[in-house]
């Protein structure tokens, strides 16, 4: 059975995922992150990007992982991770303060449950 890891700053996603990885910081850094466990042997389950540039703008990000130990990769999720890196550096993010910040987390797990094939 392979080991999914979820690489997030959503509070809900850490909390509700017993397997997962807290990142301080933007969602430039949760792909940051998952570009270093890609080094420890994961690949991308789904996308690093969110659908549409208006979920883009939100401060919440997750990305689920699947651990790949022993299996060459190919370095297309290097370079979707590197992609992100770049859209999201350039991406002016909404504020999560307030009962905002509530919803936009939970639009990022639903995206990130949505991956997963969960509801």
């Amino acid at each position: 059975m392979k080991i999914i890891l979820v690489v997030t700053n959503n509070p809900l996603a850490f909390e509700k995922y017993e397997n997962s990885r807290k990142v301080e910081g933007s969602p430039v850094e949760v792909v940051e992150e998952a570009s270093r466990m890609m080094l420890e042997g994961y690949s991308l389950l789904g996308s690093p990007l969110p659908p549409n540039g208006r979920l883009m703008k939100n401060p919440y990000r997750s990305i689920a992982l699947v651990e790949e130990k022993g299996q060459s990769k190919s370095g297309r999720d290097l370079l979707l991770l590197e992609n992100a890196r770049q859209r999201l550096g350039e991406t002016p993010f909404l504020s999560s303060e307030g009962g905002r910040g509530k919803d936009l987390a939970l639009m990022d797990l639903e995206l990130l449950e949505t991956s997963l094939g969960h509801r």
